[in-house]
């Protein structure tokens, strides 16, 4: 296999960080200095990083319910709330697949499988992400119809996006809101496109994985048949 996605698969890096440590020159096959591109055998090649040898690790596949106002990372240089301070101690070296914003709350899958995390995170496999939403004011079926065709951001159209109307309140409209990219504060930022304001966001799915029975910090195996079905999503609609 290459050797970036055998980095990946090692549990310690991403595969954009497996990439960047062997540009950097941190990582020797057989005592030669790796580039991107070159194929290890596990079986028979001796893989350093930093001069310690690298072995597979047993993988991790989670489910987190991410309380509000954790930070999607596994550090911080300000000392804020981490989803590293939710992991128990037998899973440590497992990584959010993907981000979910400080002040949102919901589904994140953790896992150590850097090629799955990739999959999970990287828009051309399409894997559709479903959040409840309250848009503050009151959203008019028009702005709802705007938001489900694409909104312009950072110069382009956003992928359409299925949303469900669910209720309104004194205040706001609450809304499901299923997209399948994943750009930064997107929906925050397509409300505000149309002046309204994402006043609540919570994560419930992402593909067949979702938060039922669980409560903000809870986490779970995910289960056999969630990762069946996961894996057979990532096959089935990957975009080259």
């Amino acid at each position: 296999m290459r050797i970036n996605r055998y980095l990946a698969q090692t549990g310690r890096l991403s595969r954009r960080a497996a990439d960047s440590v062997i540009q950097g020159g941190r990582v020797t096959i057989n005592s030669r200095r790796a580039v991107l591109g070159d194929r290890v055998d596990p079986e028979q090649d001796e893989i350093r990083i930093d001069g310690k040898i690298l072995t597979l690790q047993e993988k991790h596949y989670l489910a987190l319910y991410k309380p509000k106002n954790v930070l999607t990372t596994l550090s911080d240089p300000r000392g804020r709330r981490c989803v590293r301070d939710l992991i128990p101690g037998q899973y440590r070296g497992v990584f959010p697949a993907g981000r979910l914003d400080f002040d949102a709350e919901g589904l994140i899958i953790l896992t150590n499988d850097g090629d799955l995390a990739h999959a999970i995170h990287h828009p051309s496999f399409h894997v559709p992400k479903v959040y409840i939403v309250a848009l503050c004011p009151k959203a008019s079926d028009e702005a709802l119809q705007q938001m489900a065709a694409g909104i312009i951001l950072d110069g382009r159209k956003t992928r359409p996006a299925f949303i469900e109307h669910l209720k309104d309140d004194q205040r706001c409209t609450w809304v499901k809101i299923t997209l399948r990219q994943g750009l930064k504060n997107q929906i925050k930022r397509m409300a505000q496109t149309l002046g309204l304001q994402a006043a609540s966001i919570e994560r419930i799915a992402i593909g067949p994985v979702d938060l039922k029975g669980m409560l903000p910090g809870d986490i779970r195996r995910l289960t056999r048949k969630e990762l069946v079905a996961l894996h057979k999503m990532l096959k089935n609609h990957k975009v080259t």
